[in-house]
């Protein structure tokens, strides 16, 4: 190997390490955020033997925080519609570059991008890109109405999951013994917008599940099914909520003595009611009359009673 060539080949080799060098290691951005939040974007990258020479935050194309140790001011921020920075949140170095954005709303939803670049010779630009989406979360679980406590067989359960507005809209599912359940159980969802605030429109939807007990291994054997409604927001695990309940399904075999414990409970209170009455007719004449005013209305006085005449 001659000169020129060992000269091209060390070129070469420092060339790569360089490019190798600078590296755009991190980029996190919240994918969904409530509104009320404050938005935490982190930078990290690594400069090797360069020269940092800026750091500069984008959304949607438009710069709006520029981090450039070389040139004083060392940090700089620009108008952008749907970003502000919160006082003394940025903190950028030769590793990171983090700030904080506070005051979000229906415009601060967009693409984020983080861009490095090196100094002189190359000025050479790493860059990553990041999507977030600003909303209005549920801060509670799903409502499930329509619960009866026992079933049959024959029966048909019919239930309705809603969820709290929430834009944008969350998906609802319903589990059966934690199974997805059929789709020829399931409803078409409904989205039904409610009402708009600081230009969002908050959605609130509704999953309806019915599910006809016909089958026969009811007609031997109870069992207790749990059911569960799960409302999702674009399928991020930290914003998820739900809800559980359990149905009880009687056997046909079970459902004559359920009948008969009904029917049990039934003359137990008849007796304790033939116990009370029989205090009252021991009281006194004027307590009667005042247990009389009571039991038939609270709305009727004691002079209507006749019981002070």
């Amino acid at each position: 190997m001659n000169a020129i060539q060992l000269l091209m080949v060390t070129l070469l080799s420092i060339d790569i390490h360089l490019n190798q060098a600078l590296y755009l290691s991190n980029l996190s951005v919240p994918r969904i955020i409530d509104a009320t939040q404050k938005a935490k974007l982190f930078c990290s990258y690594e400069i090797g033997n360069r020269t940092l020479n800026s750091v500069k935050w984008y959304k949607d194309g438009q710069e709006f925080f520029r981090y450039s140790p070389l040139t004083p001011p060392t940090t700089n921020w620009f108008p952008v519609k749907g970003v502000t920075i919160a006082d003394g949140s940025s903190h950028c170095n030769q590793f990171i570059c983090n700030v904080e954005l506070e005051k979000l709303s229906v415009h601060s939803s967009g693409s984020y991008r983080c861009e490095v670049s090196g100094d002189a010779p190359e000025f050479k630009l790493i860059d990553k890109t990041a999507n977030m989406t600003v909303g209005v979360l549920p801060k509670f679980d799903p409502f499930i109405s329509g619960l009866q406590h026992t079933y049959r067989y024959g029966d048909l359960i019919m239930l309705n999951c809603s969820s709290e507005w929430s834009n944008p809209p969350a998906t609802l599912t319903w589990y059966i013994n934690n199974k997805t359940a059929p789709l020829t159980t399931i409803q078409p969802q409904i989205n039904e917008i409610t009402r708009s605030t600081d230009g969002f429109l908050l959605y609130a939807s509704n999953l309806q599940l019915r599910i006809h007990i016909d089958d026969p291994r009811f007609i031997a054997k109870s069992e207790v099914f749990e059911l569960k409604c799960v409302a999702d927001i674009m399928a991020i695990a930290s914003v998820r909520r739900e809800s559980k309940i359990t149905a009880t399904i009687l056997a046909l075999q079970d459902t004559a003595s359920h009948k008969q414990r009904l029917m049990g409970q039934s003359s137990t209170s008849g007796g304790d009611s033939l116990l009370r009455l029989a205090f009252i007719a021991d009281a006194s004449p004027s307590v009667q009359c005042l247990i009389y005013a009571l039991i038939m209305s609270m709305s009727v006085s004691l002079w209507q009673t006749g019981c002070w005449s």
